[in-house]
């Protein structure tokens, strides 16, 4: 009884095993299939570099600033931002209101990290700085998506490394997950995870969570500063824009 008991679970069992992997593949893209998905993506991206050079925006951020060893609370400042994100050249930030821990502070006194922007994912230039491939289908937001794996040429700060999320039906890109290539100092961790919608072709944030870990001997302690974006305005900027 124990011997045909045992044979019947074994039997089970090997009819999970052959039936899981196929349950589990059904979202999965063939290669070929990711080719002609990422031709579709170009096809309606690559002008969007030669027509704007960036994005203009007015966002609301909440930062805050932990202790990375304790999780412990350190500061909270809540901000207004009018932004010029370019799609090549640092950007220009204007702090327009702030406010600390419940105080009103003088916007000119928040620290503004200005970064160079990662390589631009679905540019002319993408070959040169990435390896694309799309593996699977997941539900983002209630929306049938194709997950893009993005794996840099190069490891530097300004090239990406994660995941960038399109909508099946429309291949829009709604999602943006990851991290850099390479922390410079004096980052050691971050991380980000971006909603995005198209604004006149040009995808544009919408909201979103940055972490960022920095530590400069000294001048500023070893700090986690989270800063969740909400963005109120946005407005592509064109070439030869006044």
């Amino acid at each position: 009884m124990k011997k045909k008991m045992h044979t019947a679970i074994v039997a089970t069992l090997i009819l999970l095993v052959l039936w899981l992997p196929a349950s589990g593949n059904k979202n999965t893209v063939t290669p070929d299939e990711s080719a002609r998905i990422l031709s579709l993506i170009f096809s309606k991206s690559v002008g969007i570099y030669k027509k704007y050079i960036g994005v203009e925006s007015v966002r609301k951020e909440i930062h805050q600033e932990f202790d990375p060893e304790t999780n412990a609370l350190r500061s909270t400042s809540e901000l207004t931002e009018f932004r010029k994100d370019y799609f090549y050249e640092k950007p220009e930030v204007k702090v327009l209101s702030l406010t600390t821990n419940g105080e009103k502070k003088n916007p000119s006194s928040f620290r503004i990290w200005k970064m160079m922007p990662i390589y631009p994912v679905f540019d002319g230039n993408s070959g040169e700085h990435y390896e694309l491939k799309v593996t699977d289908k997941q539900i983002i937001d209630k929306k049938e998506c194709y997950r893009i794996q993005v794996t840099p040429k190069e490891e530097t700060s300004r090239h990406f490394k994660g995941y960038v999320f399109c909508t099946v039906d429309t291949l829009e890109p709604v999602y943006t997950e990851g991290t850099l290539a390479k922390l410079d100092f004096p980052i050691r961790e971050f991380r980000l995870g971006l909603n995005t919608r198209l604004l006149q072709g040009v995808p544009v944030v919408t909201s979103g969570t940055i972490r960022v870990r920095v530590r400069v001997p000294i001048f500023f302690p070893d700090t986690l500063i989270v800063t969740r974006i909400t963005v109120l305005e946005n407005k592509p900027i064109p070439k030869n824009a006044p």
